[in-house]
């Protein structure tokens, strides 16, 4: 071959290559600018703003926010965006919308994008169906203005039987701004979404005749004051079809809530990390709604007589517990004072506690698992009819007084998943009993001590159906220190045997 072709193909060759690669730059050059073009676009947009946007700022950009004036029965626009029609103020379209005034009718969304609403001072007073209600969205953003005072107000009927709260949302609901936000439900709930809702940060007052604040997959808190009177449970969860939703996890913020019923219930987990929460639930300790019942027979001094047991008859007269949770309970800081009829701190399943401080007055037990109850911190003070209560009580840190009367720490078996047991590996515990036949640790199961310094004030000390070990600790039953775990039948030390043909009984077992 001759140098000529040689260079003839070397030549095409480099000129192919040449024009592949001045075609990639181009393309790429095309895709650059256009990138830069969607940026542009991105950053003057609502769309983009609000795609952008979490819900924790609550700062927003006047200039592309439409202004709507409320006026009684009317309604006016500067950038007639939304639609106005009768007593109805219709957002179809993304975008930030400020309203201030006064109006009697209701604030609608529905679209497939998200919309932030922005309450400058309003007072809305629906005369049909929720004060805001969104039919549909990505997302709703909600902002009380700093320094402002707003009011939202439903009515006692609804045309609409779906909608059941004065803001009402069948998507996911979010909650800003410091300004203050009084939601008052007159026919059923105070707020509700039926996704998730969230609530940053704000002054949100709620009354309802039923329900205060529910999210059907979950309830955020972060930050914020709260307060909430609800004839019903006053923060709640529903979704039980997906374990991954119905949860409740709480941050931080001052919570305080007067529930007729549950104060907090998740349907799945609860997760408390910080804040401050007041629970009052069914008026309370000393409520009508704690009723005196005969619980389990028993023979002490030589008869056989009946236990009268005081709780909250749940089955009669509903549920009014303080905290409540069908999944786990979680429990790593904040400040929690609990007044209830019924249980303090109740869980379907397993609690952990770690840190925190937590005050009980219970009509029932002030905290109670059907599965494992583990205390590995946190400063606890708990006056109740028992103290805690699990199938496995297990205790590795913490400052916890007890003051109960029946059990003082009782393990009965509730689920399949633990053996019955009470094990105390370490902590500060002081437990003190009232009269009558009660017991400070009171296992169906085993007990096992192992560490912690526990002081015990009791006519019982201990009763148990298994084996107790006493490994190491600091063991003080009335002033006396002991390293023995002396078993208590029928509420006197050492038992007494039944009539002939009986059987030693260990007592009445919590319920």
């Amino acid at each position: 071959m001759d140098k000529k072709r040689i260079i003839g193909i070397i030549l095409g060759a480099v000129l192919i290559v040449a024009i592949v690669v001045i075609a990639i730059v181009s393309d790429i050059a095309k895709d650059k600018n256009s990138n830069q073009t969607i940026v542009e676009e991105s950053e003057t947009s609502n769309s983009t703003f609000l795609a952008d946007y979490n819900g924790e700022d609550a700062s927003w950009d006047d200039s592309i926010a439409e202004h709507i004036t409320l006026n009684g029965s009317t309604a006016s626009s500067d950038k007639n965006n939304v639609t106005i029609d009768n007593n109805l103020v219709k957002i179809t379209k993304e975008g930030i919308y400020v309203f201030e005034g006064n109006f009697n009718g209701q604030i609608q969304v529905e679209t497939d994008v998200k919309v932030r609403i922005i309450l400058n001072g309003v007072e809305i007073n629906s005369q049909d169906g929720p004060a805001i209600y969104v039919v549909n969205a990505e997302k709703v953003y909600i902002t009380a203005v700093d320094g402002t005072e707003n009011k939202l107000t439903d009515t006692t009927n609804y045309t609409d039987q779906e909608p059941t709260a004065t803001i009402y949302s069948k998507d996911d609901l979010i909650f800003n701004g410091t300004g203050k936000l009084n939601v008052i439900g007159n026919y059923q709930d105070g707020i509700v979404s039926k996704d998730d809702l969230k609530i940053w940060n704000g002054n949100i007052v709620v009354e309802a005749m039923n329900n205060g604040i529910k999210g059907k997959d979950s309830v955020k808190i972060v930050d914020g004051n709260i307060n909430i009177k609800a004839q019903n449970d006053g923060i709640k969860t529903t979704n039980d079809t997906d374990e991954t939703k119905g949860y409740i996890l709480i941050s931080g913020g001052n919570i305080k809530i007067e529930a007729g019923h549950d104060g907090i219930q998740a349907q799945t987990i609860l997760n408390i990390e910080g804040g401050t929460i007041d629970i009052v639930s069914g008026e309370g300790s000393n409520s009508s709604n704690v009723s005196t019942t005969t619980n389990d027979m028993f023979f002490i001094r030589g008869q056989w007589g009946q236990q009268s047991n005081t709780f909250a008859t749940e089955e009669d007269s509903g549920s009014y517990k303080g905290i409540k949770a069908s999944g786990n309970i979680v429990i790593s800081g904040g400040e929690i004072t609990i007044d209830s009829a019924d249980d303090g701190i109740h869980s379907n399943s397993d609690i952990n506690i770690s840190q925190g401080t937590i005050t009980v007055d219970s009509g029932d037990d002030a905290i109670h698992a059907d599965g494992l109850l583990q205390i590995d911190g946190g400063n606890l003070t708990l006056n109740a009819h028992e103290g805690l209560e699990a199938t496995f009580v297990k205790i590795n840190n913490g400052t916890i007084s007890i003051t109960a009367s029946d059990d003082g720490i009782n393990a009965g078996n509730k689920s399949n998943a633990y053996t019955t047991t009470i094990e105390i590996n370490g902590g500060n515990l002081s437990i003190n009993m009232g009269q009558g036949d009660t017991d400070a640790i009171d296992s169906n199961g085993n007990i096992y001590i192992n560490g912690g310094t526990i002081n015990i004030t009791a006519q019982s000390a201990f009763d148990y159906d298994g084996e107790a070990k006493y490994s190491g600790g600091e063991l003080i039953v009335n002033g006396t220190k002991t390293t023995s775990i002396t078993n208590q039948f029928g509420g006197q030390m050492g038992g007494q045997q039944m009539p002939q043909g009986g059987q030693m009984y260990g007592g009445p077992r919590g319920i």
